[in-house]
């Protein structure tokens, strides 16, 4: 039996609030395309060390390895930034062009395991650009705009 060469290894995130389901797959040379069962994390920085340890256990071979994740609100943030100081490989995605891809599969259903496996599969098919995480400045303007923006309450005093 011959050994493949592997091109690349993708993880797929279908985040959410409290927590994320991740899809891990492979391409290799005779483009042949496989993927995980997908799983669970929870949206914190345990949960993002518990990626990378599965991710790390899955990757069989020397390959370059890239995160895929939707850019879902803010819920994706944390986690895009741990990736970056980890020295990943991230692509960011807005929300419609996952929605063209998917339109461009077969796939009817949407889970978070399924949209997970989706993300995967759209970042093992493609070429996608890289994420680059915004200066320390622009990410504080970012949290004093969001600040901003939340309603006063309303306690009786």
């Amino acid at each position: 039996m011959s050994i493949t060469t592997l091109l690349k290894y993708v993880v797929g995130i279908d985040i959410a609030k409290d927590s994320f389901v991740a899809c891990f797959g492979s391409l290799d040379a005779h483009q042949r395309v496989r993927s995980s069962k997908p799983a669970t994390f929870a949206n914190d920085l345990p949960g993002f060390a518990a990626l990378l340890r599965w991710v790390t256990a899955q990757c069989t071979a020397t390959a370059p390895l890239w995160f895929v994740v939707e850019a879902t609100g803010v819920y994706y943030e944390e986690l895009a930034y741990f990736l970056a100081d980890q020295q990943q490989q991230l692509s960011v995605l807005l929300p419609n062009k996952v929605k063209h891809f998917a339109q461009s599969t077969e796939q009817k259903s949407k889970t978070d395991q399924l949209d997970a496996r989706l993300l995967c599969r759209l970042g093992l098919e493609r070429a996608l650009p890289a994420w680059a995480p915004p200066t320390p400045a622009l990410r504080r303007l970012r949290v004093l705009e969001r600040e901003r923006q939340v309603p006063p309450s309303r306690g009786h005093g």
